[in-house]
């Protein structure tokens, strides 16, 4: 039996932002010209999916997004009692190759998206990175955003994983998501661009424990 449909999604106008992004948000420009601008330096707010460079165009494009990237079954993991999620931790859920993964950790329960940014999020570790990498993870979902202005390895982390052809999923509430395997759907903006682009992330739980 299937539970009811959760949405793990960050409200795109709740995310703390920097100054950069509040005063582009202060006033939407007239033009489409500058508001596909807007919206490519507003696109960090609240829940967004980020693309693997495309090997052909050399760039990210959500609009190419294999609807299988990121909707389907996911394994949640709970990780709540780490400072940072490290390979060792990640190992003992033997990850397999094309698996969706939603990691939950204390980034959640804090409620990280209703305060101003900290240095004290937990985060992937880059031997776990690599770890997912090996194991050709297909999508990963995190409670927390990579972006400048933060740890330097945590952006560090956030290329490894694009480089690796994987998808993210960043910007997740999973503080009310049990651990086990769920029905995941995650669809971004039908969109160009070079950055990301905000989404709708809902899950729901499935009795079938297996993957696929």
């Amino acid at each position: 039996m299937q539970g009811a449909w959760l949405d793990i999604s960050i409200p795109f106008a709740e995310e703390p932002s920097g100054q950069e992004v509040a005063a582009a948000r202060a006033s939407l420009p007239e033009s489409a010209a500058q508001q596909a601008e807007w919206l490519k330096r507003a696109a960090w707010m609240g829940t967004y999916v980020t693309a693997p460079p495309s090997l052909e165009l050399d760039l990210e494009d959500t609009e190419r997004l294999p609807l299988s990237a990121t909707v389907g079954k996911a394994r949640v993991l709970h990780l709540d009692d780490v400072d940072c999620i490290r390979a060792d931790s990640l190992a003992e859920y033997e990850p397999r190759e094309g698996e969706r993964l939603l990691l939950r950790t204390r980034n959640s329960s804090r409620e990280w998206w209703k305060r101003p940014h900290g240095e004290d999020f937990v985060m992937l570790s880059d031997a776990a990175a690599r770890l997912l990498v090996e194991r050709r993870v297909a999508c990963v979902g995190v409670d927390y955003v990579s972006r400048a202005g933060f740890h330097a390895e945590g952006l560090g982390v956030h290329q490894l994983l694009r480089e690796a052809g994987m998808w993210l999923i960043e910007g997740l509430d999973l503080s009310e998501v049990k651990v086990g395997v769920h029905e995941l759907v995650c669809l971004p903006l039908k969109v160009k661009a070079e950055w990301g682009s905000p989404a709708r992330a809902l899950v729901r739980t499935l009795r079938d424990s297996a993957l696929g």
